[in-house]
């Protein structure tokens, strides 16, 4: 199993990956109550219907973490905001691996050692094992620079990938 936050799975729902993660990913992807909440929240969404039908159906699990009085250290110590705190905590719980694109959500896994990823290195990661094609790659990428809030550098970079 590997968790994602809130900014990552709203990102690859706006980007239209998120199907082609879940078919080709081997890990059961998990969110934790919060991050349902953040994400599931306006109905009137396409992202969040989407984030609650793939819940529904069971290819997006849910999970709740078990440790509040460490939920509130880790929120606190790192200035995580609720979904990344909880989604930090779980792993630490669980001992898996985070996906993010939130830089201080890197920063604590960085420090408390918890494996993560990010969307661009998801993207890499499907097309490097042929389950899209370079063309569609790079439409993603062109879809990450205008929904996501990366640098021309780090795009540029992983995109180099491809």
């Amino acid at each position: 199993m590997i968790v994602i936050d809130n900014s990552s799975l709203i990102l690859m729902t706006k980007v239209g990956i998120l199907y082609e993660i879940l078919k080709n990913l081997k890990k059961k992807l998990i969110i934790t109550n919060q991050i349902y909440n953040e994400s599931a929240s306006k109905i009137d969404a396409f992202d969040a219907k989407i984030i609650k039908q793939r819940v529904e159906e069971k290819a997006i699990e849910k999970g709740e973490i078990k440790n509040v009085k460490l939920y509130e250290k880790i929120k606190e110590d790192f200035n995580l905001g609720k979904g990344e705190a909880e989604a930090v905590v779980f792993c630490l719980e669980n001992k898996t691996g985070l996906i993010t694109d939130d830089k201080k959500a890197m920063n604590a896994c960085r420090i408390l050692r918890i494996k993560f990823t990010t969307v661009p290195n998801l993207l890499i990661y499907v097309y490097k094992r042929d389950l899209i094609t370079k063309t569609e790659a790079n439409i993603y990428f062109m879809k990450l620079e205008k929904f996501g809030r990366y640098s021309n550098e780090i795009l540029q970079k992983n995109q180099g990938g491809t």
